[in-house]
C-alpha cells in the first residue's frame, strides 16, 4: 500500500529531468548575476565568476539536451583549471 511519502510521480522521467535542468539553470543564474556585482566591486571574486560562467553554460546545455554543447562546457572547464 503507498503512503504520502510513496507516491510514484505521474510526470515522465523526461520531464522530471528537465524541471530539474531548469531550476539548475535558475539558481546558476541567480549566483552568475550576483558573483557579476561582487566582481564589480572587488576584482577577488573573477574566479568565481568565470567559474559560474562556465557552470551556466553546461547548466544551458543540459536543459536543451545538447550532449556536444555539455561536452564543450566540461572541456572549458577542464582547461581553465
Amino acid at each position: 500500500m503507498l503512503q504520502m511519502d510513496d507516491q510514484v510521480s505521474t510526470r515522465p522521467k523526461s520531464a522530471r529531468a528537465n524541471t530539474k535542468a531548469a531550476r539548475e539553470l535558475a539558481r546558476v543564474r541567480r549566483a552568475h548575476a550576483a558573483v557579476a556585482h561582487l566582481v564589480a566591486i572587488d576584482i577577488v571574486y573573477l574566479p568565481i565568476f568565470e567559474r559560474l560562467e562556465t557552470e551556466l553554460a553546461i547548466a544551458e546545455a543540459a536543459l536543451i539536451d545538447d550532449p556536444i554543447a555539455k561536452a564543450r562546457a566540461i572541456a572549458a572547464a577542464l582547461r581553465h583549471r
